[in-house]
């Protein structure tokens, strides 16, 4: 996608870039609607000072006695219906000149001149029930319809190269915004001025008018949306800074939208109240937005961060609003081509610094939960582990027995219980003290641990008695583990002050119809035996 928006710009800036002609002598004007009255000279951009109630006009010039190849009038039209004569000849014509449906809206117009224009006069006839647009023809400019044509694309270049920047900002909020730790009313309102700037580039656009050639449309839109930017911002403006300076933004919200919406009110009854207001909204836009970006640098210096990132943006598209609307509105500067849409980039920054904070929100919160699923972690093994064996306890073993019961219920293959009691455990006690014999079951749970599978697990049943959970293992398997064990501990010294040996019972899952009481029960039996039976031996368990 980026290397097709590179080569249209690219093919953009290779387009002829002859200088057109502009029609920079005289003007003259009447408001006679049969042009029989006395012509008046002014000089455009800008309206001819006609009485208030006037709906129709005729302005006139000389057309220039140089001759131009395939010669084309190029101008901008809003909310009038006109006719284009040269001397007595009518060439082109646009809307009903007698009804005023067609008066409002905004469109480029490119007229062809018969080849015998030199020097000719030129004459206009218009007709519109909006005072603000009467007789107001911009710029008219004349060249070739080629050089003509690659003017109107030429000053679309910088709103193609911001829209897609500004889509793509929308897409990375939205992409963010569905992280459940975003300030989603933030997100929502950065979502609604982007969107709202990227609608309003698209109602500036000159090659709109050759997809969708909607005058009117596009008029209430650009005019929507050029009330509502300031207010979209302010709400954003509001959302970050300092809490001492929120009333006074919000004042500032309130002022733009009550501006807006009485605008919207005289436009409904037939007022032309989007132009008529827009004088005092482009008075009021540096006024009450350079409060406002003062009352940012103050919460910017004070260190609240946001501030700093949005007051870029703030200034500079404060900056380029206004000196648009002292050209586009006012007529007070030459113009120079559109400079808002360069404001994408400075927003840019502001959504990279949100997203920056997003990124630095989401990395701490993930290193908490971490931090809390370790402790956790650390609680539940401190919950099941015996602190003098470092063994699992009874907590562990239930959970491990229904586990293995429901992993087997429904497999042939078996697991098994090997139980073991440390013969004359309380004769250490009584002779050597409760400190020996702590020494003595850890040491014989470290001899045990390390004699046995990673997968086994170990558990201290109590006192002096632990059982081994011997996954996948048969009952003459768990046998000879337990012999192998038994011997360990007999010929090793544990405690020197006394030989150790232990008793080992075996029992093995019986399947779907074995429970694990009944399992424990025939384990801790087959230990029993062996006890009884002299002890230092292993005893399997009867199975049925």
């Amino acid at each position: 996608m980026g290397f097709w928006w590179a080569l249209i710009l690219c093919l953009l800036a290779m387009m002829p870039c002859c200088q057109a002609m502009k029609l920079d002598g005289q003007w003259y004007w009447q408001d006679d609607p049969e042009c029989a009255g006395a012509w008046r000279p002014f000089q455009p951009p800008g309206q001819p000072p006609f009485a208030k109630g006037t709906q129709y006009l005729w302005l006139r010039t000389t057309l220039p006695e140089e001759a131009v190849h395939d010669a084309t009038l190029l101008f901008n039209v809003t909310g009038q219906n006109f006719e284009i004569w040269l001397d007595d000849q009518k060439i082109y014509s646009y809307g009903d000149m007698e009804q005023g449906p067609m008066s409002y809206g905004q469109r480029w117009h490119m007229v062809t001149l018969p080849p015998d224009y030199e020097g000719r006069t030129l004459l206009i006839r218009t007709r519109s029930d909006n005072p603000f647009c009467l007789g107001n023809f911009g710029t008219i400019q004349l060249e070739s319809s080629v050089t003509q044509m690659a003017t109107i694309l030429r000053r679309d270049i910088p709103y193609i190269a911001n829209i897609p920047l500004g889509i793509f900002m929308i897409f990375i909020m939205m992409m963010y915004y569905m992280s459940p730790t975003a300030p989603k009313s933030l997100y929502t309102q950065i979502i609604l001025f982007i969107g709202c700037f990227v609608s309003w580039m698209m109602c500036v656009l000159n090659t709109k008018q050759l997809f969708l050639d909607a005058p009117v449309f596009w008029w209430f839109l650009l005019r929507i949306n050029a009330y509502m930017l300031p207010i979209l911002a302010n709400l954003i403006i509001y959302r970050v800074i300092d809490r001492q300076y929120r009333r006074r933004t919000w004042l500032t919200v309130l002022a733009f939208a009550a501006l807006f919406l009485t605008a919207l009110l005289a436009e409904l009854v037939g007022l032309n109240g989007l132009d008529a207001c827009a004088s005092v909204f482009y008075i009021l836009l540096p006024v009450l937005e350079g409060l406002v970006a003062y009352w940012t640098i103050r919460s910017a210096i004070r260190g609240n961060y946001y501030c700093r990132a949005l007051l870029p943006s703030l200034v500079a598209m404060l900056v380029m609003g206004t000196l648009d609307g002292a050209f586009g509105h006012f007529f007070w500067l030459p113009e120079s081509g559109s400079l808002l849409p360069y404001g994408t980039f400075t927003i840019g920054i502001f959504v990279l610094y949100i997203v920056r904070q997003q990124i630095r929100r989401e990395r701490s919160l993930a290193i908490r939960a971490a931090g809390l699923a370790d402790a956790m972690a650390e609680a539940v093994e401190r919950s099941e582990t015996d602190q003098l064996t470092h063994c699992y306890n009874r907590n562990r073993l239930d959970a491990v027995l229904e586990t293995e019961i429901s992993r087997h219920r429904e497999e042939k293959e078996a697991f098994s219980l090997i139980m073991l009691d440390i013969d004359f455990f309380k004769r250490i006690n009584d002779s050597y003290g409760h400190d020996a014999g702590d020494e003595v079951l850890a040491s014989f749970a470290g001899l045990i641990r390390d004699n046995i599978k990673k997968s086994d697990v170990f558990v201290r049943w109590g006192g002096e008695e632990f059982i081994l959970v011997c996954r996948g293992c048969s009952k003459d398997e768990a046998q000879l583990v337990a012999e192998r064990l038994r011997r360990q501990v007999a010929y090793s010294d544990i405690f020197p002050r006394q030989r150790i040996t232990c008793s080992i019972g075996v029992a093995s899952w019986q399947g779907s119809g074995d429970t694990a009481a009944e399992l424990l029960k025939r384990v801790d039996t087959a230990l029993y035996t062996a006890k009884r039976n002299g002890r230092n031996m292993v005893c399997c368990a009867v199975e049925a």
